[in-house]
């Protein structure tokens, strides 16, 4: 990046960066609470790969200069990106009061699909001009939603595991 500024941005890569940290916990939790040792390892490969999109994400945000994010409510991100915030939490909760891991799983499926969707839809919208600028900040997208689809694969083996 010698040579060149950066063009300031919104919020969203930190934005992206919260949602990644509420993955993070919950996928903490699923690997904790996971049913046997196959199950654990499995979403553990998902575990490591959102904490490092997470930190990816803060670093785009900090090299970029985006304002701080202290809370989701500052997140002016769209309707996806509440959902998505409300089911990782709702999961969460809901694997604290006892349901299954593999049946979180099932549920997460389709997030995990949406996620890498929104995240090469975030490469082709807000961050557009930049993106195109920067092929490092490009790259960086195209490989998280990449990983993303792979957590969908890895879930539907979690739930095919479970029906062993």
């Amino acid at each position: 990046m010698v040579g060149r500024e950066i063009p300031l941005a919104d919020s969203s890569f930190a934005c992206l960066a919260l949602l990644e940290d509420e993955t993070c916990q919950l996928f903490e939790l699923m690997v904790k609470k996971a049913e046997d040792s196959e199950t654990s390892l499995l979403l553990d490969i998902i575990l490591q790969e959102t904490r490092k999109h997470r930190e990816l994400l803060k670093h785009l945000s900090r090299i970029l200069k985006e304002a701080p994010i202290v809370s989701s409510q500052e997140c002016d991100m769209g309707e996806w990106f509440k959902q998505a915030l409300g089911l990782t939490r709702a999961i969460k909760a809901e694997i604290q009061q006892g349901m299954r891991v593999t049946e979180a799983a099932r549920r997460l499926i389709d997030f995990e699909k949406d996620i890498g969707e929104e995240y090469t839809t975030e490469a082709h919208t807000a961050a557009r001009a930049l993106v195109q600028e920067n092929q490092a900040v490009r790259r960086v997208l195209e490989s998280i939603a990449a990983e993303e689809e792979g957590h969908a694969e890895i879930l539907q083996l979690v739930t095919r595991i479970a029906k062993k």
